[in-house]
């Protein structure tokens, strides 16, 4: 074995690349083992690599878009250069780093913003042949701890290194991950990747492979899934090997690039937000919800070895009802679980059951409406129940009434909301009470 390691850089107006590619070839054991793939999208500039060290010369295209090998090191360092204008998102830049892939042995992908620590490649390596007795695809991947730079040029780098766990489904239904600080002597497993650190084997490239449709929202749960269905097995280090520049404040962004008056002057020929929108439909298509785009030719898809719902049972989520396991929340956050008994036992850990006593005659007073009307409302969700008393139903309980429903763990009630209807007058008193023991009811008419 060579132990040769293919590195995937991708780098958008980033100021702090030269110094990231400083770091990962001086920090590494054999600096000559290191084949680094550069997606630089900026000013096409070839001065600032020059001011860099670099000394670049052209070698091939990919694309349409020059690639240079860039002399200087012992690693074999390839840039592919694009205007930044051109940028297509997160997901094409990597993409194309991939087609620099020459079988090297081991495969590493990071953020432009990165720095390394000492031996980082012989401890990876060796971290990752001890989990091959374990499984026979593990993937080494976290949410690196910070760095940043103070006032004075002194950089500071934080201790603790951070597993990926889930942290909520967004608007659109697609679920985001979070960081939670890890210590452990020994690597955990999970089931979410950190695109910005991945250390696999090479064969992740062809195999996996970073997508190319997805503009940014949805890159690291499709890439999980992905990976989980050709047979990986994520782990996550207990201790810092690499750490990664989270605020950067000032740094240039894709979505401010490409605007709306940035494609009226002619600057980009679309805007980010049309490219996120047709990103979007490509993540709710691998993840099975419900979209009017069907996959063409060459688009990413799962691969042969595992399944979605094996995904789903791992990390807990169920992409259809956009809920978690109650484990999944804080303050256990945990993203691997055991597969379940069987389907009814998947259903049952995604529902949680609710009963709230109600005292109609205490809320609307003793002379009832023809109709009672009770809804129940999660959180920024459709309406979990909805109940119809008439006056006979009401009295034969006395005016107590349990109100009972079911929901995700994630998206628990809310709000209860009391309507009267009288058959002469129409719509009487409307009364909403939050959900909570300690918040009374209040009138909203």
């Amino acid at each position: 074995m060579d132990h040769r390691i293919f590195i995937n850089i991708a780098s958008y107006r980033d100021q702090e690349l030269w110094q990231t590619l400083d770091s990962v070839i001086t920090q590494a054991e054999d600096a000559s083992k290191l084949h680094i793939a550069i997606y630089w999208q900026d000013d096409n500039d070839l001065n600032r690599l020059i001011e860099a060290g670099w000394a670049p010369a052209s070698v091939s295209a990919i694309a349409g878009f020059p690639v240079y090998q860039l002399q200087g090191s012992a690693a074999l360092v390839e840039l592919i250069a694009l205007p930044y204008q051109k940028a297509q998102g997160v997901g094409f830049a990597r993409a194309l780093c991939d087609q620099l892939y020459q079988d090297e042995q081991w495969f590493l992908q990071i953020d432009a913003h990165s720095l390394f620590d000492k031996m980082w490649d012989r401890r990876l390596i060796d971290t990752l042949a001890t989990l091959s007795q374990q499984c026979t695809k593990p993937l080494i991947s976290n949410y690196p701890p910070s760095y940043h730079t103070t006032p004075e040029g002194d950089i500071v780098f934080a201790k603790h290194a951070h597993r990926v766990t889930f942290n909520t489904f967004n608007p659109e239904g697609l679920p985001t991950l979070a960081s939670r600080v890890l210590t452990s002597t020994y690597p955990v497993q999970g089931s979410f990747l950190a695109a910005g650190f991945i250390f696999t084997q090479g064969a992740f490239v062809t195999e996996v492979g970073n997508d190319s449709t997805i503009f940014f929202e949805g890159e690291e749960i499709t890439l999980s899934l992905r990976a989980f269905s050709w047979g990986y097995d994520i782990y996550h280090l207990g201790y810092p090997v690499l750490w990664h520049h989270y605020t950067r404040q000032d740094a240039p962004k894709i979505w401010n690039d490409q605007s709306l008056s940035a494609q009226q002057a002619g600057e980009v020929d679309r805007t980010w937000i049309s490219r996120e929108l047709r990103s979007q439909q490509h993540v709710k298509r691998l993840l099975g919800l419900p979209t009017l785009s069907q996959f063409k030719a060459g688009d990413k898809t799962l691969g042969p070895l595992r399944t979605r719902q094996q995904f789903e049972h791992q990390c807990g989520l169920n992409f259809q009802l956009a809920s978690c396991y109650a484990d999944c929340l804080s303050p256990e956050c945990r993203s691997h679980f055991p597969p379940p008994p069987n389907d009814a036992a998947w259903r049952n850990a995604h529902r949680i059951y609710h009963t709230k006593p109600i005292n109609v005659t205490s809320l609307i007073g003793s002379t009832l409406p023809d109709k009672l009307f009770i809804h129940l409302y999660g959180l920024n969700t459709p309406r979990l129940a909805q109940y119809q008393y008439s006056t006979a139903q009401v009295m034969a309980r006395s005016g107590r009434l349990d109100i009972t429903c079911w929901s995700t763990p994630n998206r628990p009630p809310s709000l209860i909301r009391l309507a009267s209807w009288w058959e002469g007058s129409g719509w009487g008193i409307i009364i909403e009470w939050p959900w909570s023991k300690e918040d009374g009811p209040y009138c909203l008419l």
